[in-house]
C-alpha cells in the first residue's frame, strides 16, 4: 500500500502570553446579534480595531460559514471574521461547518500559520463549542494526497494557535481540542482507505492494514483465510470472492476496554475492495466509484481505531468481511445456490446483490463465536436507501427498539442523521424462493433497502439486539459545502464512537 500522506492539514496549540502569533487571526463571532462591544475590544487591542470596523459596516450577514477579512494596523496582519450565524439558532454541526470554512479559506490562501481567538465560541450555548469548530477545521483539512507528486500537494500543516482573554477559557478548550482530533483522525483514516483505488487495496492488502493498525493501536487481530472459510462453510463470503484474483477473508480485530465485562458490540462491516455487479454487471457510467463499495469496512477500521485512540471503557470487536466482486470464469452466477455458514441456502437473482451474501456469513459468524449482546452491521448496501433518504441520512433497520433509539439519538448529537425503515414481515414474500430457502434479491426495485435489510435479517436471531446501517448515500458526497467536503465522508465513525459513550463507555 502507498505511504499514508493523507491526514488533516491543522494542528492547534495554545498559548496565553503575548501577542497571538501567524499571518492572521481568526475570530469566530455570531452574527446574529452582533456581540458586544467589550468581547471585541478584548480581540481589537491586537488587530488595530479592525474587527469593530467590519461588524461596523455588517461584513457579516448571518449566514454561518460566511467570511470576512481586512488587514489590520495592529501586531496581527490580518483579521478574518467567520460568522457563526444566528445566536439562537446555532447548533454543533453549525460550528462545524464554520470552521470547516475558516479551514478552506487557510488553505486557499496557503498560510501556514494562524491564531484563533476562542471568545466568541465560548459565549455561544453550544457545549465544547471550541472543540466542535477545530473538530470543522480537521475534517476539512483532509486531503487524499497518496498518489499525488510531491510538488502537487499543499503545505503538510497549517498550525493553529489558540488564544483567549482568559486562561480558563483556554485550560477547559485544551482536553476537547485533543479528543476531537484523535477523533478526526480516525475519520480521515476511514475517508483515506475510502479513496484507495483497487490495485492498491484487495483483500489480502486490506488484511495487511488491519495488520498494522493492530499494532500501532494495540488491538488483537485475526485473519481468517479461506481455508478457515471453508471449514466455517461460509459459503456466501467464498462465493462473491471466487472470481477474483485475491481470495475474500474475514478481519476480527478486537478492543477490550473492559476485559471483565460481558457486554461487547459486535460491528461488521462490508467490504467489497471493487464491485463490478459480477455477471449482473454494472453500466460503466461510474463505474470508477466501486472502489467506495468497501466503505462499511473501511468505517469499522476507522472506529477501532477511535475506540482504542480514545481508550473508551467498553469492549468492541470490528468484522470486516473483504472481497472483490469480479467477473471471470471462477465467478459465481445468477442461478447458482449457495449453502450459508447458518445452514441457509441462498438462490442468486442478481450477482451484484452480493454486499448481504458476505454480511449473512459475518453476521452468523459474530454470533456464534463471538456472543455479541449488541450486532451492528455498516454497509454500502443499496441504491435504493439514497432513493428513499436522499443523501441527508443513512438507512437504519432493527429488530430492537431499544438499540434503535440509541443510534437516533448519537445521530441526533453527531448530526450523522438515520432514519428507521421497517422490517415487517410482510417484505419477506420479496425474498422466498422456489429453489431455495430464499434468494438475495427480489429482482426489482421496489422497497429495496427495505429487502436488503430483510434478507439480512435472516441471519439474526432474535434474542440478538441488532441494528442494520444502510451508508450507501451518505458514504460519500458531492457537496463541498460540508465539514468533510467531496468524496469519502467516514460516516458512522463519529456516530458509532456516541453510542459507545452513551452505552456506558
Amino acid at each position: 500500500m502507498a505511504k499514508n500522506t493523507s491526514g488533516t492539514a491543522f494542528s492547534f496549540t495554545t498559548a496565553e502570553q503575548g501577542a497571538p502569533a501567524g499571518d492572521v487571526l481568526l475570530v469566530p463571532v455570531q452574527a446574529k446579534p452582533q456581540p458586544p462591544m467589550e468581547l471585541v475590544s478584548r480581540v481589537d487591542k491586537f488587530c488595530g480595531g479592525a474587527v469593530a470596523r467590519l461588524m461596523e459596516v455588517k461584513a457579516l450577514r448571518g449566514k454561518v460559514g460566511q467570511l470576512a477579512h481586512s488587514g489590520t494596523t495592529g501586531k496581527c496582519p490580518r483579521v478574518l471574521l467567520i460568522s457563526l450565524g444566528a445566536a439562537d439558532e446555532l447548533r454543533a454541526h453549525q460550528v462545524r461547518q464554520a470552521g470547516a470554512a475558516a479551514a478552506r479559506w487557510l488553505m486557499g490562501e496557503q498560510i501556514e500559520r494562524a491564531a484563533m481567538w476562542i471568545d466568541g465560541l465560548v459565549a455561544t450555548r453550544v457545549a465544547d463549542a471550541t472543540a466542535e469548530f477545530a473538530l470543522g477545521m480537521a475534517l476539512a483539512g483532509y486531503r487524499f494526497l497518496n498518489h499525488k507528486t510531491p510538488e502537487e500537494r499543499p503545505p503538510a500543516k497549517v498550525r493553529v494557535e489558540l488564544r483567549a482573554s482568559q486562561g480558563a477559557y483556554l485550560r477547559r478548550a485544551q482536553a476537547g481540542v485533543r479528543d476531537v482530533l484523535k477523533m478526526a483522525d480516525a475519520v480521515n483514516y476511514t475517508r483515506r482507505l475510502g479513496h484507495e483505488p483497487a490495485n492498491v487495496i484487495n483483500p489480502a492488502t486490506l488484511a495487511t492494514e488491519a495488520r498494522r493498525l493492530a499494532r500501532e493501536s494495540k488491538l488483537k487481530c485475526t485473519v481468517l483465510n479461506t481455508p478457515r472459510l471453508k471449514q466455517l462453510g461460509m459459503g456466501g463470503l467464498l462465493a462473491v470472492g471466487q472470481g477474483a484474483q485475491q481470495p475474500a477473508c474475514l478481519i476480527q480485530l478486537e478492543y477490550r476496554g473492559t476485559p471483565r465485562a460481558r457486554a461487547t458490540t459486535v460491528l461488521v462491516g462490508k467490504a467489497i475492495t471493487f464491485d463490478t455487479g459480477g455477471y449482473s454487471i454494472k453500466p460503466s457510467s461510474g463505474l470508477e466509484e466501486m472502489k467506495f463499495d468497501k466503505c462499511g469496512g473501511m468505517t469499522v477500521l476507522g472506529i477501532m481505531k477511535a475506540v482504542a485512540s480514545l481508550k473508551l471503557k467498553c469492549n468492541v470487536v470490528g468484522l470486516i468481511a473483504a472481497a472483490e466482486n469480479a467477473v471471470s470464469e471462477k465467478a459465481y452466477k445468477p442461478g447458482d445456490i449457495i449453502d450459508m455458514m447458518s445452514g441457509k441456502t441462498v438462490e442468486v437473482i442478481s450477482t451484484d446483490a452480493e454486499g448481504r451474501l458476505v454480511l449473512a456469513d459475518a453476521l452468523w459468524y459474530a454470533q456464534r463465536k463471538l456472543r455479541p449482546t449488541t450486532l451492528i452491521d455498516l454497509a454500502t448496501l443499496t441504491g435504493g436507501v439514497g432513493v428513499a433518504l436522499g443523501s441527508q441520512a443513512a438507512g437504519l433497520m432493527s429488530n430492537d427498539d431499544a438499540l434503535a433509539s440509541d443510534l437516533g439519538e448519537a445521530g441526533r448529537v453527531t448530526h450523522e442523521r438515520l432514519w428507521r425503515l421497517p422490517l415487517w414481515d410482510d417484505y419477506r414474500e420479496s425474498i422466498k424462493s422456489t429453489e431455495a430457502d430464499i434468494k438475495n434479491s427480489a429482482g426489482k426495485r421496489a422497497a429495496h433497502a427495505i429487502v436488503g435489510g430483510m434478507f439480512l435479517k435472516e441471519f439474526v436471531e432474535a434474542d440478538t439486539p441488532w441494528a442494520h446501517l444502510d451508508i450507501a448515500s451518505v458514504a460519500t458526497n458531492e457537496n463541498n459545502g460540508l465539514p468533510t467536503g467531496k468524496g469519502a465522508t467516514g460516516f458512522g465513525v463519529r456516530l458509532i464512537v456516541e453510542l459507545l459513550r452513551q452505552r456506558g463507555a
